[in-house]
């Protein structure tokens, strides 16, 4: 049976086609380690197809089609940060006095791939501005409240592969609207308060010649001016 079987093979290689199955063949190896054929279903035996010049083993098919190669994407897969984290501002750090100015560091270990980006987002809010995959980001006008912060590691298709955990802040500033408060403030330094209700009298008229040095002067008619009187002589001098 074995002889008629080669034969069949053989006289059937030359007319099938590359693509069709000549016929449907089984293959076993018996008890002794001899292998054997068959065109007819056996307990035990391996289906097989004939193809054109070749014997292809559908065992073996089946299990090649079944693990496909890995495709370039998943062979460049990204690799494993080990650390992703914004590290400055701390964790509900109060941020007091610096004007709406805010810095923001990020650690990432390995360093960023050139195919990835990383970007920072503010409240939600894509920050621009700033160069490709920095770590260091010196933000401006940031107003008065709580905010947010995280970071994001993106591929070339914009898909993100790493995100960092949130960080809340808080920025505070004070304001002559809102001044500070508190015990360590010294009060403000009282108003003067005038002497009596004379202090504070304003005068209806210029006051006279007489009332300002005591007595009536005599006016000298050609200069229009008081005549200076000399001071009276002592007694027992010339």
């Amino acid at each position: 049976m074995r002889t008629a079987l080669l034969l069949l093979l053989a006289l059937a290689a030359p007319v099938l086609s590359s693509t069709a199955a000549a016929t449907d063949v089984w293959k076993w190896v018996d008890e002794k380690g001899v292998t054997h054929y068959s065109d007819q279903p056996v307990a035990g035996a391996t289906k097989i197809e004939v193809r054109t010049g070749n014997v292809v083993d559908t065992s073996s098919t089946s299990t090649s089609a079944s693990s496909p190669a890995a495709s370039p994407s998943a062979q460049a897969a990204a690799p494993a940060y080990r650390n992703f984290e914004i590290w400055r501002p701390e964790p509900d750090q109060s941020i007091i006095n610096t004007g709406g100015q805010v810095n923001v560091e990020i650690r990432v270990e390995p360093s960023v791939l050139p195919l990835h980006q990383l970007t920072l987002y503010l409240d939600g809010k894509l920050v621009t501005g700033f160069p490709r995959n920095t770590l260091s980001y010196g933000l401006s006008d940031v107003s008065r409240g709580a905010h947010s912060v995280s970071a994001v590691i993106m591929d070339q298709y914009s898909k993100t592969i790493l995100e960092s955990p949130t960080v809340v802040f808080h920025v505070r500033q004070e304001s002559v609207a809102q001044p500070p408060v508190g015990p360590s403030l010294r009060p403000p330094p009282p108003k003067p308060t005038p002497r009596g209700a004379a202090a504070n009298k304003v005068l209806t008229q210029q006051p006279t010649y007489g009332a300002l040095n005591g007595g009536t002067p005599v006016i000298d008619p050609a200069t229009n001016l008081p005549v200076a009187t000399k001071p009276a002589r002592k007694p027992g001098k010339p």
